[in-house]
C-alpha cells in the first residue's frame, strides 16, 4: 500500500511538470506568434505606405570660379524603401523646372542613374540614397525637379512561410512612386552675381 502510494505520488509529480511544460510551451509559441505577427503587420504598413523624396539641401551655391570646388552635390532620400532589394533597384528621376535656363551638357530628357555623361550622374548608394553630382561649367540659377520610384519587393531573407504571410497582408505588388520635390543650384563666378541666368559684374 506504501509503495503503491509512493508511485501515485511520483506520477502526480511528473504529470504536473508535465503540464507546467506544455503550458511553458503554449505560452511560448503563443508570444512568438504574437511577435511574428506585430513584425508582419509593421512590414506591411511600410509597403502599403506612400514612397517620399527628401532633398535635405533645396538651394546650392556653386563657384565657378574656385579651383577647389569642381561639382556641386544634391542629396537625394527616398522615405519608406523597406527591403534591400529596394534599396539597390529605386530610380531617380530628375528634369529641370519650367523657365530654367539649362546648363552645359545637360541630357535631353532629364537625369536618371543609367544616363549620365560627364557633367552630370546620379549615384545611387548601398542604402538607397542618391546623389546628384554637377559639373556645372556655365552661370546660371538651374531650377530642377526631381522625383523617385521602385518597383514593391518582399524582403528575400524571409522563410517562405513569413513571406507567404506577408503577401497576404500586403496585397498585389506595384510601382511606388514620390511626389516631385523642387531643388536649385546657382552657379556664378567669384565677384559677380547671376541675374535672369546672366553673370554680372
Amino acid at each position: 500500500m506504501k509503495k503503491s502510494l509512493v508511485y501515485f505520488i511520483l506520477y502526480l509529480v511528473l504529470l504536473t511538470e508535465l503540464l507546467v511544460v506544455i503550458t511553458e510551451r503554449d505560452e511560448y509559441e503563443d508570444a512568438q506568434n504574437e511577435v511574428r505577427h506585430k513584425m508582419l503587420s509593421s512590414m506591411a504598413t511600410s509597403y502599403k505606405s506612400p514612397l517620399l523624396l527628401a532633398i535635405p539641401q533645396t538651394k546650392t551655391d556653386f563657384n565657378l570660379g574656385d579651383p577647389n570646388s569642381k561639382e556641386a552635390v544634391v542629396v537625394l532620400t527616398p522615405i519608406g524603401l523597406v527591403s534591400d532589394e529596394e534599396k539597390k533597384s529605386v530610380e531617380f528621376h530628375v528634369s529641370l523646372a519650367p523657365g530654367s535656363p539649362t546648363p552645359s551638357g545637360w541630357p535631353s530628357g532629364g537625369l536618371t542613374v543609367e544616363n549620365g555623361n560627364a557633367n552630370f550622374q546620379i549615384v545611387r548608394g548601398d542604402d538607397g540614397n542618391g546623389k546628384l553630382i554637377a559639373k556645372i561649367e556655365n552661370p546660371g540659377d538651374f531650377q530642377f525637379k526631381a522625383y523617385c520610384q521602385v518597383e514593391r519587393q518582399l524582403p528575400s531573407y524571409l522563410p517562405d512561410f513569413l513571406l507567404d504571410a506577408l503577401k497576404q497582408m500586403v496585397g498585389e505588388q506595384k510601382t511606388a512612386k514620390s511626389k516631385s520635390e523642387s531643388f536649385s543650384i546657382s552657379a556664378k563666378r567669384q565677384g559677380g552675381k547671376v541675374s535672369k541666368g546672366i553673370e554680372v559684374y
